[in-house]
């Protein structure tokens, strides 16, 4: 199934992917048509079913992305990860979030340090000297090592990069077992997808295994890839809370955003109150957005708000469960962020928000 940047979707059949587009054959006709990188947003195999990992452990990187699998090695450049069909990567420490025991566990906001949680929920804190299959090794304060045997540990935290690690313009792909990566090239040859991972490093991937091949930051730019500026989440009673959404995911669960059985493989969960806000960069013209309350609660009872440099630009009150928005589309017009909202009824019940789909968009909306 192909989706163009103007989000149109028609059934296909892929034949290659090179410089000037992808390669494809639809309907009754063999004649392949191109359709270049300016139009292309994503292609996904229909009806591809998914397989159980029986991988313990899942490493977090930056845009969403994840690897199931098991680490290797930890350098001061990158981390080894064990992949059961992607074989050993090197994935850049920069793109580094942690890894967690199973997709639902939830990480912390990174700090300065790294940070070892274990099941019996104690932690260490420190700097991650190295790491293996076998044991995490901690540089605690005073220069002393803790050794921690991976077969104890939760989570890992790993402390915040400094400096700019948005993911560049590339290709992204999915692969059966629910992992995803992104390459800055991408090719079809004799029945592999063939994604360069850096210079003179290619990884070959059955076609088989493959469910979704996506243009990241093309046409369209994902806002669930990009990180938040802000991120605030205040129950109806007590404090900020963390995480404040949950991202390409429902809120507290690990079973992807969907409505009414649509899975939708983009988007943001979200609790009211909840405000999340993005700078922009004046490379996107417009911006496009769905929304709809999670699941059947009958309790809930939002109101959703998006503001461009703090001034609302769409409001919506009373927005209740067992209906979808049309898309909302909205000029940018230089603003220099853009904020996400939601605000409660009674006592928040149950006022749970899923953003779906929410792009920029190149080209402008009109």
């Amino acid at each position: 199934m192909l989706t163009t940047a103007d989000f149109k979707t028609q059934q296909v059949a892929l034949k290659g992917i090179e410089s000037g587009g992808l390669k494809v054959t639809s309907g009754d006709s063999d004649q392949p048509q191109t359709i270049p990188l300016d139009r292309f947003l994503d292609v996904q195999r229909a009806g591809s079913p998914a397989i159980a990992s029986t991988a313990k452990f899942v490493l977090q990187l930056t845009g969403g992305d994840k690897l199931f699998g098991e680490p290797v090695n930890l350098t001061a450049e990158a981390m080894i990860w064990k992949n059961p069909t992607l074989g050993e990567v090197a994935i850049p420490t920069a793109r580094l979030l942690g890894v967690t025991r199973g997709p639902v566990a939830v990480l912390a906001p990174a700090g300065r340090e790294d940070i070892v949680t274990l099941l019996n929920g104690d932690s260490v804190h420190g700097i991650i000297a190295s790491m293996t299959s076998e044991k995490v090794t901690v540089q605690a304060a005073g220069n002393a090592n803790t050794d921690v045997p991976l077969s104890s540990v939760a989570t890992i935290n790993f402390a915040a990069t400094p400096g700019n690690n948005a993911i560049q313009r590339g290709f992204r792909v999915r692969i059966d077992d629910g992992s995803s990566l992104v390459g800055s090239d991408a090719r079809l040859d004799a029945g592999n997808l063939v994604l360069a991972l850096g210079k003179n490093v290619e990884r070959k991937i059955a076609l088989s295994h493959v469910v979704a091949i996506e243009q990241v930051n093309g046409p369209v730019s994902w806002l669930s890839s990009r990180p938040p500026s802000e991120m605030i989440y205040y129950p109806f009673i007590g404090p900020q809370r963390q995480p404040a959404a949950f991202v390409d995911r429902r809120w507290d669960s690990a079973a992807p955003i969907e409505f009414k059985g649509e899975p939708f493989a983009h988007g943001i969960a979200v609790h009211a109150f909840s405000r999340l806000t993005w700078p922009l960069d004046g490379k996107y013209a417009a911006f496009r957005i769905l929304y709809a309350v999670e699941g059947d609660s009958s309790l809930a009872d939002v109101t959703v708000r998006i503001k461009l440099d703090d001034k609302v630009v769409y409001e919506q009150k009373h927005v209740r469960a067992g209906a979808l928005s049309p898309p909302i589309v909205q000029e940018l017009n230089g603003a220099k962020s853009l904020t996400l909202e939601v605000d409660g009824g009674a006592a928040y019940a149950q006022d749970v928000l899923d953003w779906i789909e929410p792009a920029l968009l190149k080209n402008s909306a009109k």
